[in-house]
């Protein structure tokens, strides 16, 4: 019996468990009616790079168990390595980045952020790995990888003077640490700058494997 069913379905109900804890704690704290609307505080919630991401999972994942033809983007081969590309950043980021320096959070959070952070991303990529097709991605589809996460920091680079909220404190040129000054739009941008060197590294890594993948297919067929 294959297991591409029973592993996606596993998939997405740790991805679907981590958001909907990810959802609770931050809706008890932000949520409506008391501190915003719930349609500002559903673009909040999916702000967060790690909430939309993962969000983009399940569709994935429910786009290659349906054949849904509305749903293609989601297939393709392109999305999905841009998708792995994504996630390696998200725990990447987290693990070395924001993990050292959180204070104790609710148990929710704890688990949210360790499903979310490293338990879909790893589950991603072996799916990826196992069962999407290969053999069709080039080292020139690296900026259409690139695409989702650009367009991710340009959006929030443009909300963030209107909402007057920013995601990430790498991405707010207003923030300032303890006796520091703002960190200004010159930073925001190397900041950015680096983060997308790190996924394009990750991008050329999958398509590399990618073609490793294929070509060991096409030796077993």
């Amino acid at each position: 019996m294959s297991l591409r069913l029973p592993f996606a379905l596993l998939a997405i109900m740790i991805g679907l468990v981590g958001l909907a804890l990810d959802f609770y704690v931050i809706a008890g704290v932000m949520g409506p009616p008391q501190n915003r609307s719930l349609l500002s505080f559903l673009v909040y919630y999916w702000s967060f790079l790690t909430n939309l991401s993962n969000t983009v999972l399940l569709l994935v994942y429910i786009a290659d168990l349906s054949g849904a033809r509305w749903l293609g983007w989601f297939r393709d081969p392109v999305t999905k390595a841009g998708m792995a590309g994504i996630m390696m950043l998200v725990m990447f980021f987290y693990h070395f980045m924001l993990a050292p320096y959180l204070p104790e959070l609710p148990q929710a959070i704890e688990i949210s952020n360790i499903l979310l952070h490293y338990v879909t991303p790893v589950l991603f990529l072996v799916w990826w790995a196992v069962w999407s097709s290969h053999g069709t991605l080039r080292y020139r589809d690296v900026p259409l990888m690139l695409v989702p996460g650009l367009a991710y920091v340009a959006y929030v680079e443009l909300r963030g003077p209107l909402a007057g909220e920013y995601p990430y404190t790498i991405l707010d040129p207003g923030y300032a640490p303890p006796g520091g000054t703002a960190a200004g739009p010159l930073t925001v941008a190397i900041s950015v700058g680096v983060l997308v060197v790190l996924v394009a590294i990750f991008d050329l890594l999958l398509v590399f494997v990618d073609g490793l993948i294929a070509r060991r297919q096409r030796r077993a067929a």
